[in-house]
């Protein structure tokens, strides 16, 4: 599929082609740092022959960034949007992550039983707002940011995994409260990155990591800042984006 409507455009300098809509919903920096954090874990814990799925991959920016960086990795890319879906598809060819990355088309408040305890880890970039927020005039856009119930989206994804799996999203800062009480339930040992924009502002959004069953102490992560004094873009900001890994962990 390619069409007026589509761009193709390039993240890692370079190492990886996406199609995605011109207009509407577009993959942004929350898809590179989580996964980002997500390839930083793998590479520190040396952990291999991962199956990993993404919730709400939408045309599959973070499962391609973590295929990238994990070639031993068995993504299961999930989409309940035809449109996404179809771009997805298109992404893992041109990439060539065919043996890595398999998009199939699922609800996540309807999820297959077979999906069901399957999965060492589940990334997550959920849509955040709420119903009472004004409509978008594009219907992607809706699509993508938002949500029915995000109560409903955490606990079906912590049903894709194993006991002892872990969870990783990336959220507003705002529902950090109503993330850590939905996550409480099956899982702990919660490690809270923050990203803030600079110095000066407080922190917009951050990455939540839990483990189903976990019981170790919470941990607030130093976390990161996006821009500098200058207003240019922190030098460890752009070498993450660049490189698709944190080496924090």
């Amino acid at each position: 599929m390619f069409s007026k409507n589509l761009s193709v455009d390039k993240i890692l300098k370079g190492k990886i082609s996406i199609k995605q809509f011109k207009k509407g919903f577009r993959y942004g920096f929350e898809a590179v740092f989580l996964a980002a954090f997500v390839n930083g874990y793998l590479k520190k814990f040396k952990k291999n022959k991962i199956s990993l799925a993404d919730v709400g991959s939408g045309v599959g920016a973070i499962s391609l960034i973590i295929a990238y960086q994990n070639n031993k990795i068995n993504i299961t890319a999930i989409e309940n949007n035809d449109s996404f879906l179809d771009i997805a598809n298109e992404n893992i060819i041109i990439n060539n992550f065919q043996k890595q990355i398999n998009a199939i088309k699922g609800d996540i408040f309807n999820i297959d039983s077979n999906l069901k305890n399957s999965f060492d880890i589940v990334v997550t970039n959920p849509p955040f707002y709420d119903q009472q927020r004004k409509k978008s005039e594009n219907d992607l856009n809706n699509c993508a940011k938002r949500i029915i119930d995000y109560e409903s989206w955490i606990d079906n994804s912590l049903k894709l995994l194993k006991h002892g799996g872990i969870i990783f999203l990336i959220i507003p800062t705002g529902l950090l409260e109503k993330s850590l009480i939905s996550l409480g339930k099956k899982t702990g040992s919660f490690k809270i990155f923050p990203i803030w924009p600079n110095q000066k502002h407080s922190s917009k959004r951050l990455i939540l990591f839990a483990k189903k069953g976990g019981v170790s102490p919470t941990e607030l992560m130093p976390g990161l800042r996006l821009f500098n004094k200058q207003g240019k873009i922190d030098k460890k900001a752009k070498t993450y984006s660049n490189n698709g890994i944190f080496n924090f962990l």
